[in-house]
């Protein structure tokens, strides 16, 4: 049998994440399949296609398969009710979702609002207290989440809390994580009704009442809570907006069960008591020679895969027993693409294009056909799901509308046998974050375009090394432009061939990453997929650091008209780097850095007020590895604290802290004497230099950064720490914070 063919961040992830007990990555599949299949047949189908890198399936089901619990669906929704009884219930069932690798959809603005009056019993009785409001339960939330390890590995607890926009506190919602770190376990989401964006249309009050009663409680100018939503989350990234009235349009399930909100990613709007389960399909792979693309054999994927997920609803464990109920009733899975960057990259498609708009649009289709063909064949074995008949009028209106395609008589003959046998699912697609689960598979993310053509890893050894995207690679490494030379000014260029000179425009127009990409293209792709997605999507709308609250309206005016269910944006920078530790869930980091007898310096002066600050920073390999800080004659308390900095300095980046981070932290400290200074006699203007921990935070900045040679703020993005390998190499995709060196994701 072949070896699987890994890159060296794909062995990462099975090392660290996936592979259990010593197990070989094709044990891992292996352990992964058995769970997945009724039969030898089934196995080794499974088995062949995880090793092909064709699918993977949701982390928890790698995390948890083979162990005394078989929790294996990414994440839930609940309901609440409006009683301490509720609440606490939720807390506890949250906990235990936590424990395995697993997040959770939390509808808080079922919970009257702050300052009403709670009854004993009947609400005709006098008032026993007031109400504490929905915002201070969201801290009990997340701070059972900040508690409890997730599966016990690299996974962090994920929330979603929503509120309705009707909500009378949905303005202090609103503003819950201005503070930044606050509640940082939980997404938020506001669920916007179509009245309300009538309301906005029409510049009319809108009515607020609580959800106790119903009852009228104001009326409120409807631009006031849409420029505090837009605001906040051009600050923080929060809240993301839900369009809950186009969602029950296409809920299969809606003449039983109201959908109140998504998944804690936003991809799987769903019924209180489901779950998500969810598997990835690498479209790339299906791309043969002379741009052909296997469009049966990627209906075929999909069709075997709605099996698989099956097989696996009726073996997993639920952490509730209405879960349990629940999901077997409806047996919801969410299968969707991975790879639609690269797939295009390959063809020669254009993201940014009709024609890549277009391709995005039948590769989600044939998933979602190929899946419910499965899903009706299953029906006719084994029955429909769950009370069909009250559905069946909406199941065959909403999949006839993400199958259809003119004169295609596979298609006529898939909604007849709908028509005869009904569904096995009552939902089969969606388009989930597939962070970890993409870089498994190297493969692009999800639907996400590319985020950088040219990038730069940290080695074990503690060196750096610039990566090429490798199919851009593979293309044009022949070609007599791609140099060195190049590679080096895409990287400073942030990953992007824009005002690149020298390389093709054609190939220009071709290969474009996230920052080159206008976000009105951005959500016009989106509303491609969607039109063909079961569920809904999951994608940040990646914005620069210069974009205004007034981009962040637009952005969500046109989703809303484009039929999209939801969306969220992220600007860079909106979010502060997570504090750097020095440990990794209780295992010490380890350098690999050995000091050599002799090392070279580059001493730095600078005159402050009250001396000359010295500065050596030393180098090797290409790499700092040492840095020392003398002040002249302060004094021994002076001195005595800066060579205790800069011991922990030396330590911190000899043990992989990025100096990025060190730069963050100490840039515009304030001291007692700020001064100018001009770093180099042809400096035209001189910078201020607040203290002495600022100055070094500058003179880093300035001489050993090469961010700094980016000129174009609308390339490239802001990286972030990551809690867990503390590289800053964190960013905002797929509504999803993901590491692009380790894999942290806290969704996938």
């Amino acid at each position: 049998m072949n070896k699987t063919e890994l890159s060296e961040n794909a062995l990462h992830i099975f090392k660290t994440l996936y592979s259990k007990n010593g197990e070989t990555i094709d044990d891992t599949f292996r352990r992964a399949a058995k769970c997945v299949s009724e039969n030898e047949q089934e196995e080794e189908l499974a088995f062949q296609l995880q090793k092909d890198n064709i699918i993977r399936f949701n982390t928890p089901l790698y995390f948890n398969s083979g162990s005394k619990t078989n929790l294996f669906s990414a994440c839930w929704v609940v309901p609440l009710e409006d009683s301490m009884e509720s609440i606490y219930d939720i807390a506890n069932v949250a906990r235990k979702i936590f424990s395995y690798g697993s997040g959770i959809g939390i509808p808080i603005g079922n919970l009257r609002e702050k300052d009403s009056p709670i009854f004993d019993g009947d609400n005709t009785n006098t008032p026993c207290g007031m109400s504490s409001g929905p915002n201070i339960f969201m801290k009990l939330y997340d701070a059972v989440a900040a508690t409890t390890k997730s599966g016990g590995r690299a996974r962090r607890a994920a929330i979603l809390c929503a509120m309705q926009v009707w909500h009378p506190d949905i303005l202090d919602f609103i503003r819950a994580k201005e503070l930044d770190g606050s509640l940082s376990n939980m997404n938020l989401s506001v669920t916007i009704t179509d009245k309300f964006m009538e309301c906005l249309r029409d510049n009319i009050p809108f009515q607020i009442h609580t959800p106790y009663d119903g009852s009228l409680i104001r009326n409120e100018d409807p631009n006031l809570i849409w420029d505090s939503i837009c605001n906040q989350a051009h600050k923080t990234g929060d809240p993301g907006v839900i369009f809950i009235d186009t969602v029950n349009k296409f809920n299969t399930l809606v003449n039983e069960i109201l959908i109140e909100l998504p998944n804690p990613c936003g991809e799987t709007p769903m019924g209180p008591w489901l779950s998500c389960n969810l598997a990835m399909i690498n479209v790339a792979k299906f791309v043969r020679p002379n741009n052909v693309y296997d469009w049966s054999g990627l209906f075929n994927v999909s069709y075997n895969l709605c099996k698989l997920m099956n097989n696996m609803i009726d073996v997993m464990d639920f952490p509730d027993q209405r879960f349990k109920e629940m999901t077997l009733k409806y047996r919801p899975t969410g299968i969707g693409p991975a790879g639609l960057s690269d797939a295009m990259f390959l063809l020669g498609l254009k993201y940014n294009g009709k024609d890549g708009r277009d391709f995005a649009e039948e590769v989600m289709r044939t998933i979602t056909h190929g899946a419910v063909r499965c899903s009706i064949e299953l029906s006719k074995d084994r029955g429909p799901f769950h009370n069909y008949t009250k559905h069946k009028e909406n199941v065959e209106r909403i999949i006839t509308s993400l199958i259809e395609k003119d004169k295609d008589d596979e298609v006529e003959k898939t909604i007849n046998m709908l028509k005869e046998y009904g569904t096995f699912n009552s939902v089969n697609t969606t388009a989930a974050p597939t962070g970890t689960t993409a870089l498994s598979c190297d493969c692009s993310y999800g639907i996400e375009p590319c985020f950088g053509l040219v990038f730069e890893k940290n080695l074990m050894t503690g060196q750096r090394m610039k990566f090429v995207n490798p199919i851009f690679e593979q293309k044009y490494k022949n070609e007599p432009w791609f140099t060195t030379d190049l590679i080096e000014k895409i990287f400073i260029n942030g990953g992007s061939l824009k005002n690149i000179r020298g390389v093709p425009r054609e190939i220009k127009e071709i290969f474009v990453v996230a920052h080159d990409i206008k976000p009105k293209d951005r959500i016009e792709i989106q509303s491609s997929l969607q039109k063909r997605v079961g569920l809904a999507i999951s994608s940040t709308i990646n914005l620069p650091s210069t974009a205004t609250p007034e981009e962040v309206s637009d952005i969500y005016r046109l989703a809303y008209e484009l039929g999209l269910k939801g969306v969220t944006v992220y600007r860079d920078g909106s979010k502060k780097a997570q504090p750097v530790t020095f440990k990794k869930e209780g295992l010490e980091v380890v350098s690999n850095f050995e000091r050599p007898t002799k090392l070279d310096a580059t001493k730095h002066c600078i005159q402050l007020t009250e001396g000359k600050l010295y500065i050596d920073v030393v180098k090797h390999e290409g790499r700092i590895v040492e840095i020392w800080l003398d002040y002249g004659k302060s004094g021994q308390d002076i001195n005595g604290l800066l060579e205790a900095l800069g011991k922990s300095l030396s330590t911190g980046v000899q043990h992989g802290v990025p100096k990025e981070a060190y730069i963050k932290q100490f840039e515009n400290i304030k001291g007692d004497f700020p001064v100018w200074w001009k770093f180099e006699d042809g400096d035209k203007k001189p910078v201020q230099l607040h203290s002495i921990p600022d100055a070094l935070a500058k003179l880093l900045k300035r001489y050993y950064m090469d961010d700094n040679k980016v000129t174009d703020e609308s390339v490239g993005f802001e990286l972030e720490v990551c809690p867990k390998c503390q590289n800053m190499s964190v960013i905002y995709i797929e509504g999803c914070a993901t590491c692009q060196q380790c894999g942290f994701s806290k969704c996938s």
